[in-house]
């Protein structure tokens, strides 16, 4: 009953939106005061309504209602409660009630808060709101009903993803959606401005908080999904730019951009087009971001759904809502009038140079991203982009926008004298110089590329400090006490500034230390083994099997002591691998001891074989630094939204009754030569806008491209899933690869091609000791060799030989030759993407296909052995 009054409500509400949608802003247009104060209820119920629409899924999640297939599907009664509360996001239905749930919060918010916006201002935005929120609800009803029930009803679910069942994966959706879908209330401002034609001062005060709330959450949420990956994958990253890491990431860079942007609109009344165009792209951005997790045009390991019909849906809202809100754009934008002037060397100019940086960075990555689906939608050519492309391209982008961060806030509006500017830094330059000495000495012989993050991160540090101490003592004749009184003035907005340029400062050596500096040892060891990494000894003092509410644990004991410190002080960690009882599917649970500047951190893999565990072990300097950067961000961009000079709009003023004026008689006729200058004029005014309005145009067409190409791949391209490679077509590698065993060779280029008596196509299959889902596959590689007759290489990737050896051992050894890459370098040139890989090859050497992850029957049966077949006949 009560999902189904759940169902009701969500029925209900979309009613509701369609009022909110088309009642205020009719009355906007016409100047109706009682259609547009239709807007505030209606906000307020139907984010009522949606709010009691998920109540009654978390019910049915938390009462293990498995006659509701959503709970069947994604639910399991042995999980913990916080699992099953959490379980009502973990998936396709269930996030997007969530989504539409947060934008009828924000709705909500501006009719409660909003009592100072103007009504015609107020009146169109919350329409514009609820419009988008109403082809969400339509997607809901007609394709994804949360609610839709299943009968007869299963005794038990199929549970929810164990990678799911994490406290991280519990608060990182919800953190993230208020981040994500919050761009929505500040979309709907800038449309609401464009429509009215107005864009001054005070909108830009209204939409600062608006902005500075989502991004907050989004810093916050993005944060909480990188930390996540670290200790819950076991592969000691925190970010693999992911399409949907990536879908996040664009709209935060954006909405960086659009917080500085405002502040030139506010303060010098200039950046208005611009202003209103960043709030677009990033809202767009979070719906392609939506578009990519939901149609599956893009593999990632976010993706909730790969259903084409379901993508066609999204693309359409896309289409409509983006599409218009970029005509708009293009219509309205040459009427807004500029402002005040500035040079180049000052703060606007400053604001301007973070802009195009944070702009350019954002672009980067949507390239990156969406580049596979362009180049094969023109050239049919197959590549895969990963974590190369980006640390190539993006560092030298933002390396420039970290050096600009630390002088921008000296200089002054509309002019500046970059001189003096300098000279107040020198404190920040000699102290980065400082400590870059210091770590250099420190970590002589690593990665030299460190030194420059962590000048950087010393040179923000350096500069924030030196602001603060600017502000708080301005002059030598000011002493300590009064400097201390002007400290505990200072207004919340700039403390909120300092403290967010700190932690992004503390980011970047976070970064550093776990890209460049981090210490990796893969071993095999027996219960008592020690294993030196960096300066500390890891021991595997015990592995035995606990029982968990809904899993069976494998867990090993680490006991690590310092080296050389002169003490007896040691620590305890427990890594754990953990076998699902519902589905069996096992994840890794890794062991971290964190402390002020690094991490200790210990995955348990595997047996080896002969009483051996596969351990991957690492010592991860400044990685803590990370985390505690991003809650300087979060802090500061809730202390400036704390300060009542953003929280506040303009005050409501009483409209004055115009002066009466006696009419006027009509000017005189002006002289033919005035004529002519005034209709010369007025030609360079048409031109002008007629050039702005061209230019206004260029985002719709960028637009239009994207969505036409992911339409395309979506309607008529290939199966997303596998992904591609750009070896495709082109001979292998000419790579050579020393044995792995002393009785089976290695292989090289060499090694394919065509040989008298040799027609067989060849499987190269990339595994590892520590990977899982090498295990898994592991049987289907060993059926294709023995029972369709075909040689299968293997190439042994970032292992230990001898636990390699162990793992052929108990499990079996199908391979005709091996390969040994321990540094996976070979990998690269191969363009591993991931653990497994297996490609095909043909008997002229050429790579025909690659399938990442592990293989099952039905991809051998759908993909391989129709391949090997035509192969093998021609």
């Amino acid at each position: 009953m009560i999902a189904e009054l759940g169902h009701y409500a969500l029925t209900l509400a979309l009613g509701v939106a369609l009022v909110q949608a088309i009642l205020p802003m009719v009355g906007a247009t016409r100047g109706d005061a009682r259609w547009m104060a239709v807007a505030v209820p209606t906000a307020l119920v139907q984010f009522a309504l949606l709010m009691f629409a998920f109540l009654a899924l978390m019910h049915a999640y938390v009462t293990s209602d498995f006659s509701v297939l959503n709970v069947v599907a994604n639910s399991h009664s042995l999980k913990p409660m916080l699992y099953k509360i959490s379980g009502v996001w973990g998936n396709h239905e269930g996030s997007l009630l969530l989504w539409v749930a947060v934008m009828a919060l924000f709705g909500a918010l501006v009719a409660i808060f909003g009592r100072n916006l103007p009504p015609g201002l107020k009146a169109r935005t919350l329409s514009i709101q609820a419009t988008i929120t109403v082809g969400f609800l339509l997607f809901m009803v007609l394709t994804s009903n949360p609610f839709e029930r299943v009968f007869p009803a299963p005794l038990e679910g199929r549970d929810l993803n164990p990678l799911l069942q994490d406290p991280g994966l519990a608060f990182h959706p919800p953190m993230l959606y208020i981040g994500y879908v919050g761009l929505s209330i500040v979309f709907s401002f800038a449309c609401a401005a464009l429509i009215e034609g107005k864009v001054d001062a005070a909108w830009a005060r209204w939409v600062r908080p608006w902005t500075l709330l989502a991004w907050s959450f989004l810093t916050g949420g993005i944060a909480l999904g990188s930390w996540w990956a670290y200790y819950e994958l076991g592969w000691g990253g925190f970010w693999f730019w992911d399409p949907v890491e990536n879908a996040s990431f664009m709209p935060w860079l954006v909405a960086t951009a659009m917080l500085h942007s405002a502040i030139v609109v506010e303060k010098r009344d200039t950046l208005k087009s611009w202003t209103i165009l960043l709030a677009i792209i990033g809202f767009s951005l979070s719906l392609i971001g939506t578009f990519l997790v939901r149609s599956g045009v893009l593999t990632s390991v976010h993706a909730f759904a790969s259903d084409p019909e379901r993508g066609v849906f999204i693309l359409m809202l896309l289409a409509v809502s983006i599409g218009g809100s970029f005509a708009l754009y293009a219509w309205r934008a040459p009427s807004l009038s500029g402002g005040g002037l500035f040079r180049p060397i000052s703060r606007e100019g400053a604001l301007v140079l973070n802009n195009l940086l944070l702009t350019t960075a954002a672009a980067t990555v949507l390239l990156g991203t969406l580049y596979p689906l362009f180049l094969e939608l023109l050239t049919n050519d197959k590549i895969s982009v990963g974590p190369p492309f980006f640390n190539a391209t993006f560092v030298p982008i933002m390396i420039p926008l970290f050096v600009a961060l630390g002088v921008g806030p000296f200089l002054p509006w509309k002019r500046a004298d970059l001189t003096p500017v300098l000279r107040l830094l020198i404190t920040a330059f000699v102290f980065a110089v400082a400590v870059t000495v210091l770590a250099g000495i420190v970590i002589w012989g690593q990665q030299a590329y460190a030194l420059l993050g962590i000048a950087v991160s010393a040179w923000l540090v350096g500069s924030v400090v030196t602001e603060i101490y600017r502000k708080i003592r301005p002059t030598r004749s000011i002493g300590f006490g009064q400097a201390f009184g002007r400290l505990l003035n200072l207004p919340r907005a700039a403390w909120g500034m300092s403290a967010a340029h700190f932690g992004i400062a503390i980011v970047v050596a976070g970064a550093t230390g776990a890209s460049l500096l981090t210490t990796e040892r893969i071993e095999a060891v027996r219960i008592g083994e020690t294993v030196e990494v960096a300066q500390f000894d890891f021991t595997l003092t015990s592995v035995t099997q606990v029982p968990g509410p809904n899993y069976m644990a494998t867990r090993g004991e680490f006991t690590i002591t310092p080296r050389d410190s002169g003490t007896d002080q040691s620590y305890i960690l427990e890594a754990e691998n953990r076998q699902f009882l519902s589905n069996g599917q096992v994840t890794t649970e890794a062991a971290i001891r964190s402390f002020s500047w690094y991490d200790l951190y210990a995955v348990l893999g595997e047996p080896a074989g002969q009483g051996r565990y596969t351990v991957r072990l690492y010592f991860k300097p400044l990685v803590p630094w990370m985390w505690a950067g991003t809650i300087f961000m979060v802090i500061g961009g809730f202390l400036s939204l704390s300060d009542r000079r953003l929280r506040v709009g303009a005050p409501k003023r009483s409209a004055a009754a115009p002066p009466a004026t006696p009419p006027q008689p009509p000017p005189p006729s002006p002289p033919p030569a005035a004529y002519t200058a005034r209709k010369a004029v007025t030609q360079d005014a048409h031109r002008a806008k007629r050039n702005k309005f061209l230019l206004g145009l260029l985002p719709l067409l960028i637009f239009s491209g994207l969505i036409g190409a992911m339409g395309y791949q979506l309607l008529f391209g290939k199966d997303p899933s596998l992904i591609p490679s750009a070896l495709i077509g082109d001979p292998v590698p000419r790579v050579e690869l020393e044995a792995l065993k002393q009785d089976k060779p290695g292989f090289g280029p060499q090694d394919f091609g065509p040989t008298p008596g040799n027609d067989q196509p060849i499987l190269v299959n990339v595994f590892a000791s520590w990977c899982v889902p090498c295990r898994a596959e592991h049987p289907i590689i060993t059926a294709l060799a023995q029972e369709q007759n075909i040689p299968v290489y293997g190439l042994n990737s970032k292992d230990t030989r001898e636990a390699a050896l162990d793992w052929l051992d108990e499990l079996g050894d199908p391979y005709t030759r091996i390969g040994y890459d321990p540094t996976g370098r070979a990998g690269i040139e191969w363009g591993v993407y991931g653990y497994p890989e297996t490609f095909l090859i043909n008997p002229q050497g050429q790579v025909v296909y690659k399938y990442v992850g592990p293989i099952s029957p039905r991809i051998v049966n759908e993909e391989f052995l129709p391949r090997i077949e035509a192969l093998r006949a021609q």
